[in-house]
């Protein structure tokens, strides 16, 4: 084709001209809720605010609170019909109802009751004024009703053919009150005459005003202006100052308005929300025009009102068919569709360019699949498109805006047809031609320009997937490529095909292909692969799609299945890949903001990296994208403030200054409190006193922010149980179970999705009493019963030691007066008798045999006696005994001896059968030694070891076998006796060594002194 052939045809596409288009409608996105998420009606009539933060509506059937996630609905008494909802300063909520009159809800208790002494309970539209006097209107007229007192006054209308409630409220700016009456006229409220003045309608005295009107509600606005919604006159604009009055068709079928409220669209102008029979739209003041939005619903509603919350925006929609809900900040990302009159859908947006011109930071340029580019105007919301010849179809892959003004877009000419660049004067606002262009166009084999730029040198790049580079000179008009044919052919051979190309602000050149990451070196004339020593064997994928060098130098890298950072060395700094959040592999498209986060896109959602965190947030349709598709299609505006999405018939955007913001704590409320699943009404301001059985509970809490529930993450912590958080994501409820008897704090606190929290927390004080068994009283009277018991038990225990003691002390002196009296006076007698008879008296053996009898049982009762008296239970009294005796046998016999006994054995006692069972072994035992031992030395040891008593009797006598069989009794009674001890007894002899006999028993007895701790130590 010829330069003059192309010059024609660029002319007669120039001559095509802009085509401009207004966008009036807001590029809003509602949100809808109905039954099917706990709505009680679908039927909602009212709505309002409390001071709490909790939504309230009033429905067919019953007025609901909301709080973001659950309703809350009030069914006792029956109401039906809640035209008219609000709020006074104790936050006390009064409505108006069909059935029940005006009723009002105790916010603390949740309970809701009838205004007492109301002649007519068909009521509707109840409205608090600035000086917090109620309103509402019936089927008579409107009712002022003193909410402190409950005292009522009527203001009669007069009675029409108009049988329903009679009028709505509304204050203006100088904050008097309005009744709009629905076919009586509008009337103003005289507070010094206490009356209603009808101005304007048929009830108005004067008869240049008097005028047939129906009318349905009204917004007041700060200028002094009633909005006033009409049946059949569209929007009435009434001047409360001087009655001036203006009217405004909708230019709908049926010429009504039900509903007003101002708001503000996306850009921040005024709008007043207009809702009719059939839908909601707007109303732009600075135009008089209408719009409405179509397909909210699948099928029209009845808008009953319209509810804009002046703290967050949030405008709630009252249908027939459920609440409609528009958030401002519920979708991160704004969107915008391509008007259908400029350009056929279905369209992508390419490419989206700012205008670098100074004074225009406001446009954008919109590179297409098809038809041309659209010049957006941000500021106005005008779209104008840049037409290319009807019969191109040219698909915009890349544009550049020069210094000179021209915005140079590259295209695939997908019908293979030329030129694929196209050059518009942006000042001239028309298609040219220069040389350039002329030259470009005639590369590559097919007009497929995919990839273009301009470097520092003013060169122009051209890049095909499949073709490799050409560098174009400008002055000298010549392709000045530094790489020769052959070079980039072994740089694409085997399928390796371009897919990126970047150029750094200092001159350097980096190649995205399939084979990996590639610099491109102008001097030595050849490319260099840059991934084969710098990636891991983690990543087996090196395709490149995307290359981004961000303002630190260093080079991102979108491939499949994983996003690279490499620093200015060509070091891996980093790695991101489905581990770190992403949700599918053919990652494409980057971005940088102006903080340095880096933005990724791929086909299940956009990703934002925070670099210095090792963060990656990935938002999807849920926060306000269009499409979860954002592959290849990311790009910022010239301060790299916003950041833009192109998407089919449509685009997206966000203020990424948002992810910076300081959070604004949304309020956090305490939407119930649950013992055992049972809601408990409870003042959250004062601690919260819980039974030991009832420490089981669930408290529901929410950021009434009125956010998507993703948008929001909660966390709690009890106080005085556990020291950590707890972080619960989306969840917001707090559970425990078997709390101990005490204090504690339960802290409870919101942020948002990008982890930000809200250094305000909502902290509600809990007391879990013990149960009567953990009460200090309780505990107490218990201590002193088992006191008591144990004194008694004490006191039962001496008495009866005493009374034993009593009896012990009463046998042994009987024994000893009595029975000992008599065996000593018969032993005498014996002894006298045997004295007179003559010394071979026959009888005299007898009475020697006899007394020797009477002796040894005065001595065996001496030893009962001795043994049963209480007196001599101490070690002591025992030790003396036994040595008593066995110094009488030792001295007797000649034999040497030698006693060892503890000290300290004063406050050992022995019971009765320890000291019975020990003296006996150790008198067997001497009286053996004495009689057989043959012995000239004996050695008694008594000693205490670890509360074990010891008794050794040793002697160097002849010795026995103690194993040798024997008729004799002797030794089976010592063991017999040991064991009575609990002790154990040893015999060690051997003949000619003596013999040595050891007796251990466990102590049982009285230590008050340690004596026994002492002698162990």
């Amino acid at each position: 084709m010829t330069r003059t052939a192309l010059s024609c045809l660029f002319v007669w596409i120039a001559a095509l001209g802009l085509f401009p288009c207004r966008a009036q409608l807001p590029a809003f996105r509602f949100e809808t809720i109905t039954t099917r998420d706990g709505l009680p009606s679908n039927t909602v009539l009212s709505a309002t605010r409390d001071r709490s933060g909790f939504m309230w509506f009033g429905t067919r059937l019953c007025p609901v609170r909301y709080d973001g996630t659950t309703f809350k609905s009030f069914l006792t008494p029956e109401t039906k019909f809640v035209a008219g909802i609000a709020h006074d300063q104790a936050n006390t909520l009064w409505l108006a109802s069909d059935l029940n009159g005006v009723c009002r809800i105790d916010s603390l208790r949740k309970t809701m009751e009838p205004v007492p002494g109301m002649t007519d309970k068909q009521t509707g539209d109840f409205f608090i004024d600035s000086k917090g006097v109620g309103w509402y209107s019936d089927r008579r007229g409107v009712n002022r009703i003193d909410l402190k007192t409950g005292k009522i006054k009527h203001y009669d209308f007069e009675q029409t053919t108009f049988v329903w409630i009679k009028a709505s409220f509304v204050e203006d700016a100088d904050h008097t009150l309005w009744a709009i009456g629905r076919d009586n006229g509008l009337f103003r409220y005289d507070a010094q005459k206490d009356s209603m003045i009808c101005v304007w309608g048929m009830d108005c005295k004067d008869p240049s005003r008097r005028e047939q009107l129906l009318l349905n509600t009204a917004y007041a606005d700060r200028d002094g202006y009633l909005w006033i919604g009409s049946y059949d006159h569209g929007l009435i604009q009434y001047n409360t100052r001087t009655g001036a009055r203006q009217m405004f068709a909708t230019g709908q079928r049926k010429n009504e308005v039900r509903c007003v409220e101002e708001g503000t669209d996306e850009f921040g102008k005024r709008i007043l929300w207009i809702g009719n029979e059939q839908t909601v739209g707007i109303f732009r003041p600075e135009q008089k025009e209408f719009y409405f939005f179509p397909g909210i619903l699948d099928e029209p509603f009845e808008v009953n009102d319209i509810y804009r919350d002046t703290q967050n925006d949030i405008v709630w929609i009252c249908t027939s068919r459920g609440i409609v809900k528009y958030h401002p900040r519920s979708n991160l990302f704004q969107g915008h569709e391509l008007p259908k009159n400029l350009v056929h859908w279905p369209v992508d947006v390419n490419v989206i360019l700012p205008d670098q011109r100074k004074g225009y930071e406001h446009v954008f340029y919109l590179g297409l699949s098809h038809s041309g580019v659209l010049r957006w105007d941000m500021a106005s919301g005008t779209y104008s498109l840049i037409a290319f010849s009807h019969e191109a179809t040219a698909e915009t892959r890349w544009m550049v805006q020069r210094a000179d003004g021209t915005l140079w877009i590259g295209t695939d000419r997908l019908d293979y047809r030329r030129p694929g660049i196209f050059v518009y004067d942006l000042e001239k606002e028309k298609l040219i031609t220069p040389p350039l262009s002329v030259l470009a166009n005639t590369y590559f084999s097919v007009p497929f320009f995919m990839y273009g730029f301009f470097d520092p040198h003013d060169h122009l790049w051209l890049g095909n997937s499949d073709e490799g580079i050409h560098i174009l000179d400008e002055k000298l008009q010549k392709d000045v490529t530094p790489w020769s044919d052959a070079t980039q052919r072994d740089l694409l051979k085997n399928n390796n095909l371009l897919m990126s190309i970047v150029s750094s602000p200092q001159g350097k050149i980096w190649l995205g292909t399939y084979g990996g990451l590639y610099q491109a070196d102008e001097n030595s004339k050849q490319f260099t692969a840059l991934d084969k020593n710098a990636l891991p064997d983690s990543i087996p994928d090196h395709a490149v799609n995307s290359i981004l060098e961000d303002h630190a130098g260093n080079l991102w890298v979108a491939r499949w299945g994983s996003l690279t950072q490499l620093d200015a060395a060509g070091k891996v700094a980093a790695i991101y890949t489905t581990a770190n959040g992403f949700y599918d592999r053919e990652n494409r498209g980057l971005a940088e903001d102006h903080s340095g986060h880096v933005w990724m896109g791929n086909y299940e959602g956009l990703y934002c990296i925070f670099p210095s965190l090792k963060r990656t947030l990935r938002f999807t349709v849920n926060d306000g994208l269009f499409s979860d598709n954002t592959a290849g299609r990311l790009f910022t505006s010239a301060d790299k403030n916003l950041l833009f999405v192109g998407q089919t018939n449509g685009f997206n955007f966000i203020d990424v200054r948002q992810l910076l913001e300081p959070l604004h704590p949304p309020p956090l409320a305490i939407s119930s409190f649950k013992i055992h699943e049972k809601e408990q009404h409870l003042n959250f301001n004062a601690p919260i006193t819980l039974a030991r059985e009832d420490n089981s509970f669930t408290v529901d809490f929410v950021a009434l922010n009125f956010r998507k529930q993703h948008d929001n993450q909660y966390a709690y912590s009890l106080e005085g149980f556990e020291k950590d958080w707890n972080y619960i994501h989306a969840n917001h409820q707090a559970y425990y179970t078997n709390l101990n008897p005490g204090s504690y704090t339960l802290h409870l606190k919101a942020g948002d999705a990008f982890g930000n929290w809200s250094p305000h927390e909502v902290k509600l004080q809990l007391i879990v009493l013990p149960a009567f068994y953990e009460t200090w009283w309780f505990r107490t009277l218990v201590i002193l019963t088992i006191a008591a018991i144990l004194y008694a038990l004490y006191r039962y225990r001496i008495n009866q030691l005493l009374r034993l003691q009593h009896i012990r002390n009463r046998i042994s002196a009987d024994l000893h007066d009595e029975l000992g009296s008599s065996l000593s006076s018969i032993s005498i007698m014996g002894a006298l008798a045997q004295n007179k008879l003559a010394g071979e008296h026959p009888s005299k053996p007898f009475l020697e045999r006899m007394v020797d009898e009477v002796q040894q049982i005065s001595g065996s009762l001496d030893d009962i006696v001795w043994n049963i008296s209480p007196k001599n239970d101490a070690l002591a009294s025992l030790i003396a005994r036994m040595t008593r005796y066995s110094s009488e046998l030792f001295e007797a016999k000649q034999i040497s001896y030698q006693f060892a006994i503890p000290e300290y054995i004063e406050q050992i006692s022995l019971t009765m059968e320890q000291r019975r069972n020990v003296y006996l072994v150790f008198k067997e035992s001497v009286n053996n030694l004495v009689k057989y031992s043959h012995c000239t030395h004996a050695t008694v040891t008594i000693s205490i070891d670890h509360k074990t008593l010891l008794l050794s009797i040793e002697d160097d006598g002849q010795g026995f076998d103690p194993k040798a069989r024997t008729d004799r009794n002797g030794i089976y009674n010592l063991r017999e006796r040991a064991a009575e001890l609990r002790g154990t007894i040893e015999i060690h002899s051997e003949a000619g060594k003596g013999t040595r006999i050891v007796l251990r028993f466990p102590l049982k007895q009285h230590d008050p002194k340690g004596v026994l701790k002492m002698n162990r130590q």
